[in-house]
């Protein structure tokens, strides 16, 4: 992609679960799916957003490795107990019906610091810790209150989307542990 800076990327920041915890929440994405009519996220892109920039100049991706660097937190364990939908968008989901306070935090002091440093990024909705499991769903929308994933955290991640021909790729560009 091209924009008057020069060349651009899809980038965000999130916080990425374990490889077993991406397979488990994989195979939860292609049953809602399934059930939603939707298309699967798939495992390997399986993630929790903390700040989505949308497209951003290659050349100047230090600036947001610079941002991140100032932004602390700790590790912290997040349980997933709660399915949703974004049914405008055709999104299901699934979230934390009590977000640990360290999450919360950890988005907030990255929030301020991507404004302090003049970042613009998709902040006009309240933050809503989630994980999207399908796209492009028609219905019906899982309504299974007996799902929980839990897992621990212990580093913020900046993310690419790589757009390929089977659909987009999410890759880590840069990470930083959580105290």
């Amino acid at each position: 992609m091209l924009g008057s800076t020069g060349p651009t990327a899809r980038v965000f920041f999130a916080l990425v679960p374990p490889p077993e915890v991406q397979r488990a929440l994989g195979e939860l994405a292609r049953e809602t799916a399934r059930r939603a009519h939707g298309r699967p996220v798939p495992a390997g892109n399986i993630h929790l957003t903390l700040a989505f920039i949308g497209a951003w100049p290659i050349a100047r991706m230090s600036m947001l490795e610079e941002v991140a660097c100032d932004v602390g937190g700790e590790s912290l364990r997040i349980v997933l107990d709660e399915l949703g939908t974004f049914r405008r968008a055709g999104i299901a989901w699934i979230g934390s019906s009590s977000p640990p306070g360290a999450l919360l935090e950890l988005q907030s002091q990255l929030a301020a610091a991507l404004r302090d440093a003049g970042v613009a990024f998709d902040d006009l909705q309240p933050y809503r810790p989630h994980v999207t499991l399908a796209r492009r769903c028609r219905g019906p929308y899982p309504q299974d209150a007996t799902t929980r994933v839990a897992f621990d955290v212990d580093r913020l991640s900046l993310m690419l989307s790589e757009t390929r021909r089977e659909g987009a790729r999410y890759r880590t560009v840069n990470d930083w542990p959580l105290a």
